[in-house]
């Protein structure tokens, strides 16, 4: 109702009326659609670097809304580092190297662009960097609890191999606890952040094969056996060959 209330505002006389009346949380969700069209449309290259936007006035009558709605949303698009907003000069399109790969919309999106499979590689690259040393930390600090939950989990995974979801949720659960335990509260941040992004994109739903689901068990009680054994350096190297090692097959099956 709040979404039609807003339109109707805008359409009478084709005039772009202010927003008074309108609950914030409405506006959001408005303001919410105009950043999905231009964070789309910037990504894709539609929308080059140095490119002006129109001005707000102009939005309104192209999305409907009003001029508090735009500005919001263009406010929102600065935040994401997708475009500069300067007094007296109007709005341009940052150059990519400006962007906030880690806000979720951002990099979602550019995600859905990645043809060339650069951007799902960095965070491959980033991942296997830090679950490394969340690893090296964790081989010290993990408890008796904790690697019997491990142990746990790889069991589990085994009579798993035939039922992917299942498979997949004791995967992502065997890294959470090694990551928990590493105690790196921003590597935990970045790399859940990464493993979300990675479950979301099309390069890496649906099931793997059995004999693919089988090594990475192998692989996970490698990587258990190391931190039982209290060696950090092991686990650490054992993490990142698991986390390449799972990045290639992935790979092979869309090549």
């Amino acid at each position: 109702m709040m979404f039609d209330m807003e339109r109707t505002r805008v359409a009478a006389g084709g005039q772009v009326a202010p927003s008074a009346g309108v609950h914030p949380a409405s506006r959001r969700r408005l303001a919410s659609v105009v950043v999905e069209d231009f964070a789309r449309r910037i990504i894709s290259g539609s929308l080059p670097a140095g490119a002006p936007l129109p001005t707000e006035e102009a939005l309104g009558r192209e999305f409907g809304f009003s001029r508090t709605v735009m500005r919001e949303g263009m406010k929102l698009l600065e935040e994401r580092r997708l475009v500069r907003v300067e007094q007296g000069r109007g709005t341009t399109v940052e150059p990519r190297e400006h962007w906030n790969m880690l806000d979720a919309d951002v990099l979602r999106i550019a995600l859905e662009y990645d043809e060339d499979m650069t951007l799902i590689d960095d965070l491959v690259a980033v991942r296997r960097v830090l679950e490394g040393q969340m690893a090296r930390a964790a081989a010290a600090r993990l408890s008796d609890e904790e690697l019997a939950a491990l142990a746990d989990n790889v069991d589990q995974m085994v009579n798993a191999v035939g039922d992917y979801a299942t498979f997949d949720a004791l995967d992502h659960g065997f890294h959470r606890i090694l990551m928990r335990a590493s105690a790196s509260e921003i590597g935990t941040t970045i790399v859940a952040a990464i493993h979300d992004y990675a479950r979301e994109n099309a390069t890496f739903r649906g099931p793997a094969g059995a004999e693919l689901l089988e090594h990475t068990v192998a692989e996970h009680r490698a990587i258990l056996e190391a931190l039982a054994a209290r060696d950090g350096d092991l686990a650490a190297t054992r993490v990142m060959a698991h986390i390449e090692s799972a990045w290639v097959e992935r790979q092979k099956s869309f090549s």
